[in-house]
């Protein structure tokens, strides 16, 4: 899995694409590098976009432990994650639901349009 992340200071967004083969070890690159780059910004908002992966290569107790991972980064305390996943192939579904056990709450949309508009907004729980 390759990943490119950028920043929107207009929208104040960190916007990472993810695309390729996810494996565990390229998820963690990316969230240190994300964590490393942004995590000061506060409130800390993420646009994830997975609909470019095209294999999922990381099993379930990987999934589990990138979900535990990423919610106990102290970066991503107070953070607003919008994930866009394809409708066909949700390759963040584990990991969001372990994170949300560990305090962090991670949303799926299906376009960028909705999940821009809750990262910008003042919403809690995305419509």
């Amino acid at each position: 899995m390759s990943f490119q992340i950028r920043y929107d200071s207009q929208q104040r967004i960190v916007k990472i694409h993810l695309y390729g083969e996810a494996t565990y070890e390229n998820r963690i690159d990316a969230l240190r590098q994300l964590v490393a780059k942004y995590g000061h910004q506060k409130p800390l908002r993420v646009l994830a976009d997975v609909r470019g992966v095209t294999k999922m290569s990381m099993s379930l107790e990987e999934q589990q432990h990138y979900g535990v991972y990423m919610a106990q980064l102290p970066a991503m305390t107070g953070a607003r994650i919008a994930i866009l996943n394809r409708a066909e192939l949700n390759t963040t579904a584990v990991m969001r639901t372990k994170a949300r056990e560990n305090g962090l709450e991670l949303f799926s949309f299906l376009t960028e349009a909705e999940a821009i508009k809750w990262l910008t907004s003042t919403a809690e729980v995305p419509c």
